[in-house]
């Protein structure tokens, strides 16, 4: 067996493959949701084999040409900025591929060992390095998309970048059809977490600005979190600095450039490099002592490179199983063979054949028992982290009042009580009689006035009524003119304590402005995200898209890009008219603007920007229209 010593990889497991086609496999070096990474032997030299999970690909042809379309990327890719890609298949099933084995550390690995920041010299160094590799990239017209401290490899004599997309050809087959964006929250740029604009070199100055504070001050500038609220941080607030301001002041204004909000404030990665070269030459040692000593361990494995002994089949476990399988055998053998033997020629024939027959089976049965291990492994990716962000909201489902109808098919974000299950509810609604749907939501709204409200997530509808049942009857109106009890004569139908409003009737389309009941601002945009700010800004005037069931898009006038919400209690940005998830809206009572991705109703952020927050009638979720 292979020692492992040194290499930085764990001993491969039972379900692993020993081989991955001709790659014989020694250890595992990580994983994550979208697959495995082994330690191998290639050509004489130690590589990275990345093998996809089987449940990740499936029969999804979108993702095979995206696979196929990063490997042939990944293969344009100059040898000084990344691992070069050796070999491959994009047919096999999972596919997979190998680079050069990096002896390094990740900065993540790295600044733990370290126990601290890394010192000044590091840094400085850092960002050499890393806008070497980037600009060297970007100079053929490629994005990383990814940086972050997990794909820098420090090594001996610099740093490698790692991950050039591969990934997230999986992730962007499965999330960009709805809408979502690609990438790691704590590390993305402003346009890319609002999916606002083409990312471009300067997405990846941004993240290794970044990158650069998390070396020098241990965290993220934005937070570490992996949700929404940091999305909202990067696009809105400015980054926390100050240890590296304490530490390092002029790196801390080089790295305050590339967090720029706009893109064209950057600077390139190539002044980058030319900027950090200013305070070389940087000597040896290049890292602080620790680094350095396990460095050198994962160097000197690589210089070794051992031959790893595998059985040509890619057993899963150990020899004792498929020793145990012919044991049965005879037994059940002798059975069957009395009858073909009155017959003189099958009965000398078959004598010879009889010890081929547990051969063949042996090896059937081995073959056999390999393929639930590999379902297995397919079955337990982390790729079901995906999932609440996967289906898109069915809107057309809402343009009957019935909350049965819209709920099974538009699988929501959690919400607080909130339920997204009642599958059966679609295939039972269209016999109903519309006095039988009557009763339902007489029945739902006792439902929410019981449990305060807990069945927001599953009622299908447009706002969420007052006390007095006043409905909207119109995008951004005051509601003044609504039904009352919930009638629903006006408008819309208002329900006491969270009931639901549906606009049955397509609002009018026109471009205006929303003025907020509470503070007197108005709804702009500010790059990729929704604010409250000056009526008479240039992004304040937003168009009317109606559709025919009832809900609309409301597209900025001056950008030509959609309000979308990002589920209940999230932030709103603005993006990509040509998706559907988040960007439907309704009129709810009260002149209330609600999302039918959560069901939640426009309201003003807490310093700035906007949000969907549960409908209580508040004055802040009040949008009146003007011309």
């Amino acid at each position: 067996m292979l020692e492992l010593w040194g290499s930085g990889a764990e001993p491969l497991e039972a379900g692993d493959p020993r081989r991955i086609g001709p790659i014989p496999l020694a250890g595992r070096l990580g994983a994550g949701g979208m697959g495995r990474v082994y330690l191998g032997v290639h050509e004489g030299r130690y590589v990275a084999v990345k093998q996809l999970l089987a449940s990740v690909v499936g029969e999804d042809k979108d993702f095979l040409r995206r696979f196929g379309h990063e490997l042939d990327n990944l293969a344009r890719l100059p040898a000084e900025a990344t691992a070069p890609l050796l070999a491959g298949d994009r047919t096999a099933r999972p596919p997979w591929f190998a680079t050069a084995y990096v002896p390094g550390l990740t900065l993540r690995e790295a600044v733990e060992l370290h126990g601290s920041p890394l010192p000044a010299p590091a840094l400085w160094l850092l960002l050499r390095e890393a806008a070497a590799g980037l600009a060297s990239v970007h100079a053929l017209d490629m994005v990383h998309r990814d940086l972050k401290p997990s794909n820098v490899m420090l090594t001996l004599d610099g740093l490698t970048l790692i991950d050039f997309g591969i990934a997230r050809a999986a992730e962007q087959s499965q999330l960009t059809r709805t809408g979502m964006v690609v990438g790691t929250p704590a590390f993305m740029a402003p346009e890319q977490a609002s999916a606002s604009r083409r990312l471009s070199g300067a997405t990846d100055v941004f993240a290794l600005g970044s990158v650069i504070a998390y070396a020098a001050c241990g965290r993220p500038p934005f937070g570490d979190e992996s949700g929404h609220g940091v999305l909202y941080r990067i696009v809105h607030e400015k980054p926390d600095l100050e240890p590296l301001r304490e530490l390092e002041p002029d790196l801390a204004e080089v790295v305050a450039a590339c967090l720029d909000k706009d893109p064209e404030g950057r600077p390139t990665a190539a002044e980058l490099l030319e900027r950090a070269s200013q305070h070389g030459p940087f000597a040896v040692p290049l890292w602080p002592a620790a680094i350095t000593e396990r460095l050198s361990e994962r160097t000197a494995f690589a210089a070794d490179v051992q031959e790893i002994d595998v059985p040509t089949v890619p057993l899963t476990g150990g020899k004792t199983e498929p020793e145990k399988v012919p044991e049965p055998e005879p037994e059940p053998e002798p059975e069957p063979e009395p009858e073909p033997e009155p017959e003189p020629k099958p009965e000398a024939e078959s004598r010879p054949e009889r010890p081929e027959r547990p051969e063949r089976r042996r090896r059937t049965r081995v073959l056999f028992a390999l393929v639930p291990v590999v379902v297995v492994v397919g079955g337990t990716t982390l790729a079901i982290r995906h999932l609440p962000y996967v289906s898109s909201p069915q809107a057309e489902a809402q343009a009957t009042p019935s909350a049965s109808v819209s709920a099974p098919a538009d699988p929501t974000p959690p919400t607080a009580g909130g339920s997204p299950s009642g599958t059966a509810s679609p295939a039972k609604s269209p016999a109903k009689s519309p006095t039988e749907e009557k009763a339902e939501e007489n029945d739902e709204d006792k439902g929410q006035e019981e449990t305060g409200g807990s069945q927001v997530a599953v009622a299908g509808g447009a706002g969420t009524g007052t006390e007095d049942g006043t409905g909207g009857g119109g995008p951004g109106s005051s509601g003044s003119s609504g039904g009352s009890g919930g009638s629903g004569s006006s408008g819309g139908a208002g329900t006491s304590g969270g009931g639901t409003s549906t606009a049955t009737t397509p609002p009018t389309s026109g471009t205006h402005r929303y003025r907020n009941g509470d503070n007197g601002a108005c709804i702009t945009q500010v790059y990729g995200a929704a604010d409250h700010g000056s009526c008479s800004d240039s992004t304040a005037r937003w168009t009317v898209k109606s559709r025919s069931d009832g809900s609309f898009k409301l597209v900025n006038q001056q950008t030509g890009q959609c309000l979308y919400s990002n589920g209940l209690g999230q932030a709103v940005f603005v993006g990509d008219c040509a998706q559907d998830t988040g960007r439907l809206w309704r009129t709810g009572s009260g002149g209330s603007l609600r999302s039918d991705y959560g069901r939640g109703c426009l309201d003003l952020g807490m310093s700035s920007g906007l949000v969907t927050k549960t409908c209580a009638g508040e004055a802040s979720q009040r949008w009146t229209r003007q011309t």
